[in-house]
């Protein structure tokens, strides 16, 4: 049984004489929420891109629940789920709505669509209010929602770009705590891009720190403070990358 979700080998990407990526390697141990830490333009979305096969790779390897993004996108997209820029709901529809719409997409059985969406919705507290339009929610809400809307397919593995963003501390917060309960209950892995280096530390396993391209460090949020002499996570990233020069 393989238990590495994610594998990649010097991974570089560049565009024109900007690189995006250089030289990174990983590797993602399934079952676990593993935190790409690093700031607006690190590179962290065009990591994402690449290991779903949206966006080429300059040179390296890698490899998605053992597929190549290259030749084997579609069964790299099909076994995983994503929330990336766009929430990818539909304002106009309720919960209810919203997640049947995906579940035909993903043709579950009708028999297994509702007890799915019934289940997720459970999870993040929101079965109450699954016939609201969400137009009128909260983007905490929202986001909850386009959280298990990445999930209503049983993925083994989902990619979520920076999804406490524009949250409020206590929204944050329930999203974080929704995470790690979908997580155990799913059995999923899910890599996480942030820049909310507490949340980071609160959530995941393994973090690798990524700064302008270059990946600095990788390893336990408390190997990683050790390793600069630090206390906290938040410490530790910042005396990384100003011992870049930044």
């Amino acid at each position: 049984m393989n238990t590495t979700a994610i594998q990649i080998k010097n991974l570089t990407r560049r565009f024109g004489e900007l690189s995006a990526l250089n030289d990174i390697s990983l590797d993602i141990p399934q079952g676990e929420i593993f935190g790409f830490l690093g700031s607006n333009g690190a590179g962290k979305t065009t990591t994402i891109r690449i290991l779903l096969g949206l966006l080429p790779a300059t040179s390296g390897e890698t490899r998605v629940l053992g597929f190549d993004p290259k030749t084997q996108a579609t069964q790299i997209r099909t076994t995983s789920g994503a929330l990336l820029e766009h929430t990818g709901l539909y304002e106009r529809l309720n919960a209810w709505e919203n997640l049947d719409f995906y579940g035909r997409i993903w043709r579950l059985p009708n028999s297994e669509r509702g007890k799915r969406i019934q289940a997720l919705l459970e999870s993040i507290e929101l079965w109450e209010r699954r016939n609201e339009v969400i137009r009128e929610w909260s983007r905490g809400m929202k986001q909850k929602l386009a959280v298990v809307r990445a999930l209503i397919h049983k993925p083994e593995l989902v990619f979520l770009d920076e999804p406490s963003a524009g949250l409020d501390p206590l929204a944050a917060a329930a999203l974080r705590d929704d995470l790690k309960r979908l997580v155990e209950l799913e059995r999923v892995t899910v890599f996480l891009t942030t820049h909310n280096l507490a949340e980071a530390e609160k959530l995941c396993r393994q973090v690798g720190v990524l700064h302008q391209g270059r990946l600095l460090a990788y390893g336990t949020p408390a190997e990683i403070s050790a390793s600069t002499g630090k206390s906290e996570l938040e410490e530790a990233f910042l005396s990384l990358v100003r011992a870049e020069g930044i």
